[in-house]
């Protein structure tokens, strides 16, 4: 990647972090245009037609109701996090309060969770691809402009960063990611800043690794469980 110099960069940061605004479009929930980022079961006729679709469509379901259909197809397995932003693809949307709900008990994360709620994404949502400390140690030509500053180097992220794929986070290099999955960068491109999304709603779901770093760790962690349940100890 080309560094960029500082005075380069105080320009054009300087101009894009004043339109922050332009986040909530970036982050603004999926449109009918959009297709799902992989093979869906919610899709599936018979999941949507029995369990989601009465819920979300009949006038007298109250936000409760909403939430008991979403939470089983959660439990059973017949729909992931992912899929709740699929729904708008379909003309459905999940009611705020039971968005919160979902995000509360943990089937869904808080970038979901915001982003379907059309919010503003913060530091929690991203913070699997983005570390602010690791971002300013691994990009020198922002370290004079924005110093040590969590909220600045977010929004340079937000803005910036994410389309031209910088890394973030020991856990993420989106070239990495890029290279490692062909299905994926068939279906995102050069379209850097879908790669961070990607990862963040469908990694853990699909046994995704983001660096060689988080495949390191993901192997330590199934070894040392593998060891903790040997029976032999």
């Amino acid at each position: 990647m080309k560094r960029l110099s500082v005075k380069m960069v105080s320009k054009t940061c300087a101009f894009v972090l004043t339109g922050f605004i332009a986040v909530s479009v970036l982050f603004s929930p999926i449109t009918a245009s959009a297709g799902p980022a992989y093979d869906s079961d919610f899709t599936k006729t018979y999941v949507f037609e029995t369990l989601i679709k009465p819920a979300l469509t009949n006038p007298y379901t109250d936000d409760n109701g909403i939430y008991e259909q979403l939470e089983l197809c959660f439990r059973y397995r017949v729909m992931t996090m992912g899929e709740v932003l699929d729904m708008y693809d379909h003309g459905y949307t999940v009611p705020v309060t039971v968005l919160e709900r979902l995000y509360k008990a943990g089937w869904i994360n808080s970038y979901v969770y915001h982003r379907a709620a059309g919010l503003v994404p913060t530091p929690e949502d991203m913070s699997d691809v983005f570390d602010y400390v690791y971002y300013y140690n691994a990009n020198p030509d922002l370290q004079a402009v924005f110093g040590l500053n969590e909220e600045a180097l977010f929004q340079h992220f937000l803005l910036c960063g994410m389309a031209e794929g910088r890394r973030a986070s020991v856990n993420f290099d989106p070239v990495y990611f890029k290279n490692r999955y062909p299905d994926i960068a068939a279906e995102l491109g050069d379209d850097m800043a879908e790669y961070y999304i990607h990862y963040i709603i469908h990694a853990v779901e699909q046994g995704r690794v983001g660096s060689p770093e988080d495949q390191a760790e993901k192997i330590d962690h199934l070894n040392d469980y593998a060891n903790e349940n040997d029976p032999r100890y």
